[in-house]
């Protein structure tokens, strides 16, 4: 059969020296014969001014938190009002643009019939003289 390799827990180990390990051990707590002059009843008295100290960071934390949120809200109403002006901005110029290119159109055809109206007097001239010497008359 094997041997046990483990010792069993029951039995104390030797040579383990934790010489002023119960010396640390004890400095954090306070000897059986005194006591805290702070303690209270669950710890109420003590915990009272921290907790009304966090509550009221709480309460400023929650404050900004909603500020925030409103300050979100409307900004984001402001953006959706400048986009809604924009959209109609745009419309305006795409009209303003159609009718321009419609005044463009207008003012080509003008200038294409110009030559002949600037010849017209000249035609009439002619025309006029024409009759003058079919009639026989004299232009004065």
């Amino acid at each position: 059969m094997p041997e046990r390799m483990r010792k069993p827990a029951d039995e104390p180990e030797q040579g383990l020296d934790l010489e002023g390990m119960d010396q640390f051990f004890d400095q954090g707590q306070p000897s059986r014969g005194s006591q805290i002059t702070d303690a209270t009843v669950d710890g109420v008295g003590v915990m009272e001014p921290v907790l009304d100290k966090l509550a009221t960071q709480l309460t400023e934390l929650v404050s900004i938190s909603i500020d925030q949120r409103v300050e979100t809200a409307k900004i984001t109403n402001q953006l959706i009002d400048n986009q809604r002006q924009l959209i109609a901005t745009q419309q305006i110029l795409i009209r303003l643009m159609e009718k321009s290119i419609e005044l463009t159109r207008h003012i080509t055809t003008i200038e294409e019939k110009l030559p002949v109206i600037f010849t017209l007097p000249k035609m009439v001239e002619d025309l006029r003289a024409k009759v003058a010497y079919l009639e026989g008359t004299e232009i004065q």
